[in-house]
Parts: C-alpha cells; sequence; structure tokens
C-alpha cells in the first residue's frame, strides 16, 4: 500500500486516539505488526508555542516509522504553521490534520468536526 510516496508494508494502522497512541502503544502495535502508527493528536496552538506536554506527545524513534502525526485547531494558517513546525522539527513520514473528532471539548473551540461546519 502506497500513500504518495511512503510505501506501507501492512495494511494494519493504529488510529490516532487521544489518551491511548503514547510511545508505549506505539511501540506494542509496531512489535505486533501495525503497518503504521500514529501518534495523539496535538493542539495546532501547543505546537507553535512549543509547549513542553505538546511536543512531548509526538516525539517518536526511528523504529515507530512509518508514523504519521495529528494536528488539531481552528486556524487554517496556525494549523499550516504547526505542521511546517513539525516537519521540521520531528520529519514524521505524513502528517495528518483532525476534521472528525466530535469531543464538545475540541468541537467548541472550532476544531475536529466543527472546523467543516462552514463548508
Amino acid at each position: 500500500m502506497n500513500i504518495g510516496k511512503l510505501k506501507i508494508t501492512n495494511p494494519v494502522f493504529l488510529a490516532p486516539m487521544a489518551g491511548v497512541t503514547d510511545y508505549s502503544f506505539r511501540i506494542l502495535c509496531k512489535e505486533q505488526g501495525a503497518g503504521m502508527v500514529y501518534s495523539e493528536f496535538v493542539s495546532a496552538h501547543g505546537i507553535i508555542r512549543k509547549n513542553e506536554k505538546t511536543l512531548n506527545m509526538i516525539r517518536f524513534t526511528e523504529f515507530e516509522r512509518p508514523i504519521g502525526i495529528q494536528i488539531f485547531g481552528d486556524d487554517p494558517k496556525v494549523m499550516g504553521q504547526a505542521a511546517r513546525m513539525v516537519v521540521d522539527m520531528f520529519s514524521p513520514d505524513l502528517i495528518d490534520i483532525n476534521y472528525g473528532c466530535p469531543v464538545p471539548k475540541v468541537t467548541k473551540k472550532g476544531a475536529g468536526s466543527a472546523a467543516l461546519r462552514d463548508l
């Protein structure tokens, strides 16, 4: 399976899940054969502020590759800036934008699925 130039050897992916897909769980899933793993989703605002807790959530090891980093936010410019920072700081294989989260804590800020309301 290919995503652009990225070749995935096993089509079993670990989906990005807040509070679940931390480093330990990603390693476990890779050891069990996951073809690709994702970080927990992280706030674009947290990234551009260089919040240490946020940055620690997306740090990864070479063993975890291929890996995707999922970001969420309410401002396309901030999200673009955050995506560039993530690429520059961590060089993940993929950047994923969260437009599906229905959790009120996220949507009340205009992020997640709320970002698609005006389409």
